[in-house]
């Protein structure tokens, strides 16, 4: 594509003999060839358009809370020693401010990444199109191949089937950290020409939009989002088969939360889902994570099973688009296993609500964390990111062996064709292993297309729609909006707008004067 070839290709290392463009011919090459997925043949655009309704309608994408949020100021910020940031969060809506936020996000946006070559040009639009006409004509159905050449490691290709490149980015002092708060910012896990090349991946894959990112794109949540992007885009697999991030999600199982593999002495990864974010423009407020995949993920099971990630491709601006957590969160004991958004006010939570960590990753820096710590990302000002991007690849994995919970709830990473029942272990294609390294079969089965959403799969997804747990899954945000006066310090930005004049800041909180 022209947004795609318009990228330059990054300095090659003097140690490579053979150097090679970022893009090719090839990267304009796509490929449409699962007989599984359930839109890649038979293709009307009736059943087109009833799919993609029931998508939005179903997805928890298009759940997400409305409005524009004012943006967050950070006030009495220290840097602990340990290199997170810990800070009590202010709401700000002075224009001076808001000036000066914008000189300082156009001279971020001209600083280099790490000494890499000077960014490319990007597309002038990272929201693709989301009229009727566009779905059924400008989306791709089945698999997709940018064609952008994995980054050369210690000078040679690397080939197929090779282990996860190693890393020493995972100290003891991350280790501790993750076990004692919850989450842990690791700086400087990929190298510059990972970055790039994830970068070409998400830039291909916003100007070649997917069918299945339109109930994200449709929420406007995202400019663009898309879950399970590796299996219908083979740069994002070999992303996860190849590159550190196996290598430091398995290291940091060495936290002490997973003895099963440390008494083998090695911990297995599986990838349970992924999810592709770009641009976050309506913010997500304070919420835990409920889209695992079929996991437990801390929530009963006679182990914790999972482990999030984020992989980050750009710098964070100064106001907004940070993530932000409740230190020691994932201990609560009253969030249940079903809820999505929560009220800091609500249940154990207020003892947690004043201790506030607040990251600002950097290209190539990951963030990991157990999947009932509490967080929010807030967007863009009236979701205007100045031409920018804040792009994330971000997930959940299984971790050493995890057992199949498939039955009650609406997974939108479980919707393929696949034998597992309730208690398997997680051992199989669609679950594919990535560290201590990929499976030849496995890797043959998604690239055939046989890892895709099917009719098979949407079945059974929508036959838990219903179900107890999936109708507290989706009301958790309608709770709150029925508490509004209770929580509007929590959800001003959603429901009432810019914070009123009658409004203080008092012990790092907002309160409302009696």
């Amino acid at each position: 594509s022209s947004e795609a070839s318009a990228l330059v290709a990054q300095d090659t290392p003097s140690s490579r003999s053979a150097p090679a463009p970022l893009l090719t011919p090839a990267c304009s090459a796509r490929v449409t060839s699962s007989q599984e997925d359930m839109f890649a043949s038979s293709f009307t655009p009736s059943r087109a358009t009833v799919i993609a309704a029931l998508a939005c309608a179903a997805s928890t994408e298009a759940f997400a809370p409305m409005g524009a949020a004012p943006r967050p100021s950070l006030r009495a910020a220290a840097i602990n020693a340990r290199g997170f940031r810990t800070a009590r969060m202010a709401i700000s809506t002075d224009q001076g401010q808001d000036q000066g936020s914008n000189a300082r996000q156009q001279q971020e946006a001209s600083v280099p990444v790490r000494g890499a070559a000077a960014a490319a040009p990007r597309p002038a639009s990272t929201k693709p199109p989301i009229g009727l006409w566009d779905v059924l004509t400008k989306y791709e159905w089945g698999n997709q191949d940018p064609g952008v050449p994995l980054p050369y490691r210690d000078g040679v290709a690397i080939a197929a089937g090779a282990a996860p490149e190693t890393t020493s980015a995972v100290t003891q002092a991350h280790l501790d950290e993750l076990f004692a708060n919850g989450v842990v910012h690791i700086p400087g896990v990929l190298t510059n020409e990972w970055v790039e090349y994830l970068r070409a991946c998400t830039d291909w894959q916003i100007a070649h939009p997917h069918i299945w990112a339109v109930p994200g794109v449709a929420s406007g949540l995202y400019d663009y989002i898309q879950r399970s992007a590796w299996t219908t885009n083979a740069g994002f697999a070999k992303f996860l088969y190849y590159s550190p991030i196996s290598s430091v999600l398995a290291k940091c199982a060495e936290c002490g939360w997973f003895p099963e593999g440390d008494a083998r002495g090695f911990h297995e990864v599986r990838l349970s889902t992924d999810l592709l974010m770009v641009n976050p423009n309506k913010g997500f407020k304070w919420h835990q994570d409920n889209q695992n995949g079929p996991l437990t993920s801390g929530h009963g099971g006679d182990k914790l099973d999972a482990l999030r990630f984020w992989v980050t491709m750009d710098e964070t601006p100064a106001d907004y688009g940070a993530p932000v957590y409740l230190r020691k969160s994932h201990e609560n004991k009253l969030v249940g296993k079903d809820e999505v958004f929560v009220s800091l006010e609500a249940g154990d939570l207020p003892q947690y609500s004043s201790d506030v960590l607040e990251f600002r990753p950097r290209p190539g820096d990951m963030i990991i964390w157990h999947p009932r710590s509490i967080h929010k990302v807030d967007g863009a000002p009236d979701g205007n990111w100045q031409g920018g991007k804040r792009r994330v690849l971000g997930g959940t994995v299984a971790i050493d062996d995890a057992k199949y919970q498939g039955n009650k709830k609406a997974n939108f990473a479980d919707m393929g064709t696949h034998q597992l029942k309730q208690d398997d272990l997680l051992n199989s294609p669609f679950f594919p292993i990535i560290y201590p390294i990929s499976d030849p079969k496995e890797r043959a089965v998604r690239d055939r297309g046989g890892v895709g959403r099917s009719f098979e799969g949407f079945q059974r997804m929508v036959g838990t729609l219903m179900s107890k747990e999936n109708m507290e899954q989706f009301s958790s945000w309608a709770k709150v909006v029925q508490n509004a006066n209770k929580v509007a310090w929590t959800n001003d930005p959603f429901i009432k707008g810019k914070p009123s004049n009658d409004e203080i800041v008092q012990n790092g909180s907002r309160e409302h004067k009696k």
